[in-house]
Parts: structure tokens; sequence; C-alpha cells
């Protein structure tokens, strides 16, 4: 009972915690977590994504030679960026909540 009483205790500081973060900074931890949610389940789409940008700009054989090991390095990395926003999004790092890439979603484009 005690356990049950512990876990239920722990369930609403977090709640109450992310609740009272979300009012005092500029950025969401919310929106933190659903980011990296959203990277770590859509960070393979990199790979066909750098498929098609490099066909596009160096043609066929050098693209699909390149390609696919651009889109592997940038799928890594948006999965593991989306790892550590779920992992810290309680905390307001980077500055604020920001995203910890560029572009902050796969489907994104750079500004």
């Amino acid at each position: 009972m005690a356990r049950k009483l512990l876990i239920l205790f722990l369930i609403i500081y977090w709640t109450l915690l992310v609740i009272d973060r979300g009012l005092v900074y500029a950025g969401d931890p919310i929106q933190k977590l659903g980011r990296g949610i959203t990277n770590v389940a859509t960070g393979w789409i990199e790979i066909p994504k750098e498929i098609g940008k490099s066909v596009e700009k160096s043609g066929d054989f050098a693209g699909l030679a390149v390609g696919p090991l651009k889109g592997i390095a940038k799928a890594i990395g948006r999965t593991a960026a989306g790892f550590y926003e779920i992992v810290t999004f309680l905390i307001p790092l980077p500055r604020r909540y920001e995203p910890v890439i560029e572009p902050a979603y796969v489907f994104e484009t750079k500004n």
C-alpha cells in the first residue's frame, strides 16, 4: 500500500512540476517531449529524404551512393536528439526548451 501511495505521489509531483515549469518558462516542456517523441519515431525518414536530395543535386549514381550514407548519419543524429529531448523534457535546456536540432522536425525546411 505504501508503495502505491509513493507512486501516486510521484505522478502527482511530476505532473505539477510540468505544469509549473510550463507557466514559469517561455518554452514548454510538453512541446519538448512531443518533439522528442516525434523525432525518435520519424528519424528514419532522413534516409529517403537525403537520397532524394542527393539524387536531385548530384545525379542518379552519385546520389544513390552518397545519399544513404548522409541519410543514415542524419537519422542517427535526429533519433539521438529525440531521445535526449525525451529524457530531459523537464529541464529547460537548451535555453527555454529550444530544439537541439534544426530543423526541429524532419518535415520542416530550414529558413
